[in-house]
């Protein structure tokens, strides 16, 4: 099969497939079929242009995206196809840092962090960085090279205080021989750099990157190097920009073409969404500022209006039923559960609807990160796991040591560091030299007490015969582990050691990402769903105070209204989400919000509520809800979906 074949001439998707030019901007919304035209237009240049696939770097935003990439390809009978594998942004950086022996130079090893394991590591901070949260942000900062604006050069600190704050933050990774995902790209990013012989950066005669709105600066640098001596072709959607917490913002793929000269295309027929979405998509982002023009999704008329609804409900609990009993009215009158797509932005939303569901029969997955590590307990199994297989696993045992404990028993370990710096040992020989005696470590009573309950957990662990009876130890029955001893339930026959059980539960947990083939109702939070569509979409828990968050006041009027205006394009990809599928399939969006919740879920969750009273925190809509008007349908209160 040709790489033209079904492909009219003359449309945009021809056009890009086709083009010879060295440098081309592809502006495409949601649904208007942007993936397509990059997988045409990577079969073409396999076909006519005499590049081997080694050749061609396709820069995907997810895993899931690289496969399907690959998988398109093989369908189209593209010759040597099956050796084109799309990559992710840090799969690329990983795999350069590695051959290039980067990581070994600089004395790091690539063991990760788990989002939970950043909690000791918050704690053992000095507090001169400011709160848990300001060191947090730190950390985000840290993690795009200090490049926090487009206009920022990525590279260095941009004060004092921040390279004190960088230099402490190595040194605890350094010593628990561990890294942050965010460190790989700007380690690649000064490699690439400083070295301007590196192979790889005459490596790519090609490439083409998918989302280039959610890159940062540091990674759009990394790949402008990369692409210097060949092609490149981004593809993005300045209106799908939701990633500034990565520092990523949408003025990157704006400044893009003028700053390449780039031939732009433009895609504009929305093929996946009903009509009344188009139109509400639409009215909602005209709200925001610096589009590159004044671009609008254009309906598809095949596509029909579909079925839009929003419901205000009194209570978080009767909204979470309402969804619920939609749901299982949907399954019952033959919708498949994978047709069934939940969104929302916190979890207080989410858990009664997925609890519920699972407790009624409905296959159902959460897909949000580290889901199954949601409680101290199911994290506490997870680091034993890692400890019992590597006990120099320095990151593990520094969080076993202190999870029972507020502060993480932080002054005590910053004494037994100490000695491990002067002694050249390492934290399990010396504690292991503490409880017998042989050393004395001030302020140390607790953290040994604590270290002998763990070894003797781990002890009681060797004495498993086989996989099964370990599982039984390490994992027993209990409430608040649940969601983990299904995972490891769903995968304990395909295993034989704890090393290949710990491999599988490590992918599935750490990297929860979308398959393209599900069986179950998926939910998530609105940034999860990029990339997805189906005929039956929510979203829940749409209050101000959440949609948009509520501004920090000590942020200028301009980041206030960047903040807002992000919101506004989360919520526009997750309205856009909703695919009609005709004869049958309409396309159903269900909008709900509540009224009331208690104070203490709206404060624990981050939700900044109107008011509160008596330990009861109420609610309105979110503004997004009337900027979707005259399109949208007046709201009901109380009332089915």
């Amino acid at each position: 099969m040709a790489w033209n074949d079904d492909l009219q001439i003359n449309t945009p998707a021809h056009e890009i497939a086709a083009s010879t030019h060295n440098r081309i901007l592809v502006l495409a919304g949601p649904g208007t079929g942007k993936s397509f035209a990059m997988k045409r237009r990577v079969a073409r240049i396999l076909e006519n242009e005499r590049v081997t696939p080694k050749e061609i770097l396709a820069v995907t935003f997810t895993r899931v995206a690289a496969e399907d990439l690959h998988r398109e390809l093989l369908s189209l009978g593209v010759s040597n196809a099956s050796l084109l594998k799309g990559k992710t942004i840090h799969s690329l950086a990983m795999s350069i840092l590695m051959r290039s022996s980067v990581l070994v130079v600089l004395g790091r090893k690539p063991r990760p962090l788990n989002k939970f394991e950043i909690e000791p590591l918050l704690s053992d901070l000095s507090r001169i960085h400011g709160n848990k949260y300001a060191r947090k942000r730190l950390i985000l900062a840290y993690g795009a090279a200090w490049a926090r604006l487009q206009e920022q050069i990525p590279g260095y600190t941009r004060s004092a205080t921040e390279q004190a704050f960088a230099d402490e933050l190595v040194a605890w990774l350094i010593f628990h021989n561990a890294m942050l995902m965010d460190e790989i790209i700007p380690h690649l990013y000064q490699y690439l750099l400083a070295n301007p012989g590196a192979p790889e950066r005459t490596e790519y005669k090609h490439i083409l990157v998918d989302e280039y709105q959610d890159l940062n600066k540091v990674e759009q640098e990394v790949l402008k190097i990369l692409g210097e001596q060949g092609s490149m072709c981004v593809i993005g959607d300045d209106n799908q920009s939701i990633y500034s917490f990565r520092h990523a913002h949408p003025d990157g793929i704006r400044q893009w073409s003028l700053a390449n000269a780039a031939n732009e295309h433009s895609i504009s027929e929305c093929r996946r969404c009903p009509s009344t979405v188009v139109r509400m998509a639409n009215a909602l982002i005209g709200h925001n500022s610096g589009q590159i023009t004044e671009r609008q999704m254009s309906e598809c008329a095949a596509n029909g209006a579909g079925e839009v609804v929003i419901r205000q409900y009194g209570a978080i609990s009767a909204e979470a039923n309402a969804v619920i009993e939609k749901v299982l009215s949907l399954i019952s009158n033959g919708v498949t559960p994978q047709e069934i797509i939940i969104l929302t932005q916190r979890k207080v939303f989410a858990e009664p609807i997925f609890r519920q569901l699972k407790e009624r029969g409905i296959p159902v997955k959460s897909y949000y990160s580290e889901s199954e590590l949601d409680t101290i307990e199911a994290q506490e199994r997870f680091a034993i796991l890692k400890l019992f297989l590597d006990h120099e696993d320095r990151v593990a045992l520094r969080w076993l040591l202190g999870n029972d404990k507020k502060d993480w028993r932080t002054k005590s370990y910053k004494y037994l560091m100490q000695y491990i710096y002067t002694n050249g040992t390492t934290p399990w020989e010396a504690l292991t030299s503490l409880s017998d005696g042989s050393i004395v470590i001030p302020y140390s009573e607790k953290l040994l007490e604590r270290f002998l309950e763990i070894k003797r957990e781990l002890e009681s662990l060797q004495e498993a015969e086989n996989i099964y009876r370990f599982i039984e130890i390490w994992l027993p029955e209990n409430d608040k582990t649940a969601l983990l001893l299904e995972l490891v339930s769903k995968y304990k026959e395909e295993v034989t050691t704890p090393q290949e059980l710990y491999k599988k539960l490590y992918e599935v947990i750490t990297e929860p990402e979308i398959p393209l083939d599900v069986s179950e109702v998926r939910i998530m939070s609105l940034h999860k769903s990029k990339g997805l569509s189906s005929p039956f979409v929510f979203i829940v828990g749409c209050v101000e105070g959440l949609l948009p968050s509520r501004s920090n006041p000590n942020e200028s009027p301009e980041e206030q209204l960047a903040k807002i205006e992000e919101d506004r394009r989360l919520f526009y990809v997750g309205i856009t989400r909703v695919k009609a599928k005709l004869p049958d399939r309409l396309g159903y969006l269900a909008i709900t919000f509540s009224k009331t919740m208690t104070a203490a879920d709206a404060h624990s969750n981050q939700i900044i509520p109107a008011r509160s009273i008596g330990g009861v925190a109420y609610f309105n809509a979110s503004r997004f809800i009337g900027e979707m008007a005259p399109h949208a349908p007046i709201a009901q209160f109380n009332t089915p979906l």
